[in-house]
């Protein structure tokens, strides 16, 4: 690269400039790591409390999963009524 004022060559490799991405990307990345790190030792002192919320989690899904089939299985037969009257009725 070279200066406009001088005229001389600049290299870039020795700038200790860094550009806001690259300091983000560096943040993230330690925010991550300390992260896991926190996680990981929740994990080893209340490993009964993990699993506890998992069952949880899992009543809670297994539960919207219930409702849904239901909806659909009142919808399926209500529709199948509604197409029994048109026929019967046509």
């Amino acid at each position: 690269m070279v200066d406009t004022f001088s005229g001389s060559k600049k290299d870039n490799s020795s700038s200790s400039v860094v550009s806001a991405d690259e300091v983000e990307k560096k943040q993230r990345e330690l925010r991550d790591q300390e992260r896991k790190r926190v996680e990981e030792e929740y994990r080893e002192e209340h490993p009964d409390q993990i699993e506890q919320e998992k069952m949880v989690s899992f009543e809670n899904k297994t539960n919207r999963l219930k409702k849904r089939l239901n909806i659909a299985i009142i919808t399926v037969f209500g529709l199948v009524v509604i197409v029994f009257l048109v026929l019967f009725f046509v």
